[in-house]
């Protein structure tokens, strides 16, 4: 049985679909999917949802999408709160949302509170206290917030 036939209407099929993946549709079903069961019902379905939270808002981080990846990530840490796996990664890149919204303000309230938390001890994939806290200090010398 040859099946070289099906290469390519599977390849276009696939691209096809990691393009409808990048639209608003595409998006909420990703989102509906994390969002479907209630929390705090089975650990291992919040983890892997909250994941799904942080994973379709750091994809719309990637597509530019500041403001929705905001509100997806900012969904997941209210459904799972500090319990969360990536509660303070979600955090970390709220505030970088905020910053490329020019929301300055809010972007450093979220950098100074990380700072003042250590978040580093409780997630590895956010830079330590002292690039925390540089960041915060550039941001606030250049934006001459308070």
């Amino acid at each position: 049985m040859d099946l070289s036939g099906l290469k390519w209407p599977a390849i276009i099929l696939v691209v096809v679909a990691i393009g409808w993946l990048a639209t608003s549709g595409g998006v909420n079903f990703m989102v509906d999917k994390c969002t479907k069961a209630a929390p705090g019902q089975d650990v291992a379905r919040d983890k892997a949802d909250e994941a799904g939270l942080t994973h379709v808002g750091g994809y719309l981080f990637v597509l530019l999408r500041y403001e929705r990846a905001a509100t997806v990530m900012n969904l997941a840490i209210q459904r799972y709160g500090t319990n969360g796996a990536n509660y303070y990664y979600n955090l970390y890149r709220i505030a970088k949302c905020l910053e490329k919204m020019d929301r300055m303000q809010e972007s450093y309230n979220i950098l100074r509170n990380l700072t003042d938390i250590d978040a580093k001890q409780f997630d590895d994939r956010i830079p330590n206290r002292d690039v925390l806290a540089a960041r915060a200090t550039k941001l606030k010398e250049v934006n001459n917030l308070q």
